[in-house]
């Protein structure tokens, strides 16, 4: 460590060094004029102590600085004053909404008979009900009345209902003659896996389903706000009509138990309700999605109380509602299937949603939906307006001043010497895991990744580095010795491509002499390797 003498000598002969460079300037700051300014200045560091050894003492900065001036001064005095923006409600509109509440999906079949398949009579009856559906809304506003504005933005909206049905489906396959016997229909026929012609019949006992229809909009609206005197709360409306498409459509079994059996011309037109695995199917918790991909028109209004949280933002509660039309009259509606995946040798199409089947009658959907909305208005205020009063008074002074400023700054850094090569081996012990495939030597992908990480600390160091490699007890003697150094080279290579030179490698081949350290089991994989040691010269 230098004592305090040695800085002052070594402070002294630095300052005896200095060269002072001088120049003439002129400033002005606020409130006052400087004049003919003669400064100068010099920085010196100072070579670092050589007798530290684990510290060491620097002079980083030493100044010198010398002033002559003339100095005159202006007084100057200013005021500003903020005048607030009358308070308006015009301007640009950021709003969120969201909104949940009850909706349907409009199938259209609140009728007694179901809109048939090609091949079957039906008793069967259906019916839907509304269930919880929801909206998300982003959108921009802008108002150019204070009361009156309007809006573009998007949604993302769905439209969910429970669907039931009840009753008998029959799929015709045969027709019986005058003398009692049944023959195959040839017009309708249904066919089983063993070519014979079948009636088949599907008893509903419970039939409950989910479907949802999901929908992206463009909202475009007209808004209407009031408020009050205090401007703390107000009314909000908003009418508009959105294009929308709907992307898909999911259904969900809830409750279904369907009867299956039928009548065979090969069995003697006997009822059976037992052939291919037929009888009582549970179809809850079928599931599946359907890409829809239609385009929708959706008139919608929103209605609702603002309340004033800040003097940007306001929150809103309402209600809203939406009603849909979807034209499906250019979709693909097939026959009703109860096929599952229980049952495979049950000869129908797989169930795939009441929505894309021949049970929706008409050529349009309805989807609706109504609820209670909360959402966020942020909007925009013109800022206050700043005006300045300037007042100035003028002092003439001359002030003669001769100034010397010496400044010097002196740091102690701690420097410690780091244990590298201790620290690099630690680092590589942790990497150690190059293994290999049986009677292998290609380097795995993740033994390239370890040796590059490998690489990056060898590059810290100049030490000299011992490739081992290893070989499980599998094989002869010279056959493993062979294979183990084959195996060290290969991580040379590898090395080598990553900027490691290749006089600082040295091989060793130890066959299936030595087995891995960490190897407490019979897990001969991890014998297959090759270990780094860095050489402490």
């Amino acid at each position: 460590m230098c004592t305090k003498r040695t800085l002052i000598i070594l402070s002294a002969i630095a300052i005896s060094r200095c060269i002072f460079a001088q120049e003439v300037v002129t400033d002005r700051l606020a409130g006052h004029e400087l004049l003919e300014v003669r400064h100068a200045e010099q920085r010196v560091s100072l070579p670092v102590d050589p007798l530290s050894v684990d510290s060491l003492v620097e002079v980083r900065s030493l100044e010198v600085n010398m002033y002559n001036d003339t100095l005159r001064t202006i007084t100057t005095r200013q005021d500003t004053v903020v005048e607030e923006a009358p308070a308006s409600r015009k301007g640009h509109y950021v709003e969120i909404h969201g909104g949940a509440g009850l909706g349907n999906v409009g199938y259209g079949f609140l009728r007694k008979d179901l809109q048939l398949p090609d091949n079957a009579n039906t008793s069967a009856t259906g019916h839907e009900q509304a269930a919880v559906s929801g909206v998300v809304q982003l959108q921009y506003a802008y108002f150019f009345h204070p009361n009156v504005g309007i809006g573009v933005g998007a949604w993302l909206s769905n439209y969910t209902s429970h669907g039931y049905l009840s009753g008998e489906f029959v799929y015709e396959g045969t027709k019986q003659q005058a003398d009692g016997k049944y023959v195959p229909d040839l017009e309708s026929g249904i066919i089983d896996s063993d070519g014979e012609y079948y009636d088949h019949h599907a008893t509903i006992k419970s039939w409950q389903e989910r479907q949802t229809i999901h929908t992206v909009g463009i909202p475009l609206s007209l808004q209407v706000q009031a408020w009050g005197k205090q401007d703390k709360a107000g009314f909000f409306m908003a009418l508009g009509a959105a294009p929308a498409y709907a992307v898909m459509s999911n259904y969900r079994v809830l409750d279904g138990a369907i009867e299956h059996w039928g009548k065979y011309p090969h069995r003697g037109g006997a009822e059976v309700h037992d052939a291919h695995e037929f009888g009582t199917i549970d179809y809850a918790g079928t599931h599946g999605k359907q890409s829809v991909k239609q385009f929708t028109a959706t008139a919608f209004m929103d209605l609702g109380l603002l309340v004033k949280m800040s003097k940007h933002t306001d929150f809103l509660i309402g209600v809203y509602g939406h009603y849909a039309v979807m034209d499906i009259q250019n979709a693909t509606l097939t026959d009703i299937g109860w096929k599952t995946d229980k049952f495979p040798k049950l000869n129908m199409q797989p169930y795939c949603g009441i929505l894309p089947t021949k049970c929706v009658a008409g050529s349009a959907l309805r989807p609706w939906q109504a609820g209670v909305k909360i959402g966020v208005h942020w909007h925009s205020v013109d800022k206050p307006r700043t005006r300045i009063v300037q007042h100035s008074d003028t002092t003439l002074q001359t002030i003669a001043r001769n100034d010397s400023v010496w400044t010097s700054r002196i740091d102690t850094l701690q420097r410690v010497i780091p244990r590298e090569v201790e620290q690099v081996q630690e680092q590589i012990d942790k990497l150690n895991r190059i293994y290999f495939a049986f009677d292998s030597h290609e380097l795995t992908d993740e033994s390239k990744h370890f040796l590059s990480q490998i690489a990056e600390h060898l590059k810290r160091i100049p030490n000299k580095i011992i490739l081992g490699g290893h070989a499980s007890k599998e094989g002869t003697r010279a056959h493993n010795a062979r294979l183990a150094h084959y195996r060290a080279l290969q991580v040379k290579y590898y090395l080598v491509d990553c900027g490691i030179p290749a006089t600082r490698m040295k091989i060793e081949d130890y066959g299936s002499s030595v087995r891995n350290a960490i190897n407490q089991s019979e897990d001969l994989s991890l014998d297959r390797r090759v270990e780094i040691i860095v050489v402490d010269e």
